[in-house]
């Protein structure tokens, strides 16, 4: 059963994550924080995830500086996605830089399938399972 990290300061926003994520897992167990230090404090208690996906604009530090603390802390960064609505090319260069992945939430109902895709080919790409 694989661990989730789903970190997003919207309950809204980890809800919808979570929708997502069980159309690919029906057994994932989830683990969620509200901001990007929840997320370190988690990681500094120990707790194993397999998968972090991490909102951008949530309480500090953000989700970007959040994933270079743990890649900084030896944590592989194909466990660690950025999901976001985010479009800035300059916050993708920056996650492409480290590369890190970068999965543009679904804004709409149309773009929940096309989202679950995303998530689906990041998952795969980690485990090979998918």
């Amino acid at each position: 059963m694989p661990k989730i990290m789903i970190a997003d300061d919207s309950m809204f926003a980890r809800l919808l994550l979570k929708e997502a994520v069980s159309q690919i897992y029906d057994n994932a167990e989830y683990i969620e924080a509200k901001s990007g230090q929840e997320v370190l404090d988690k990681f500094a208690e120990g707790l194993q995830v397999d998968w972090y996906l991490l909102d951008v604009n949530m309480g500090e530090p953000n989700g970007l500086e959040t994933a270079e603390t743990l890649i900084e802390q030896g944590v592989d960064v194909n466990q660690i996605a950025l999901v976001t609505g985010n479009k800035s090319s300059e916050l993708q260069s920056k996650a492409d830089d480290i590369d890190l992945n970068y999965i543009n939430k679904a804004l709409s109902p149309t773009d929940v399938e096309p989202f679950v895709e995303r998530l689906r080919l990041f998952f795969s790409a980690k485990s090979g399972e998918l």
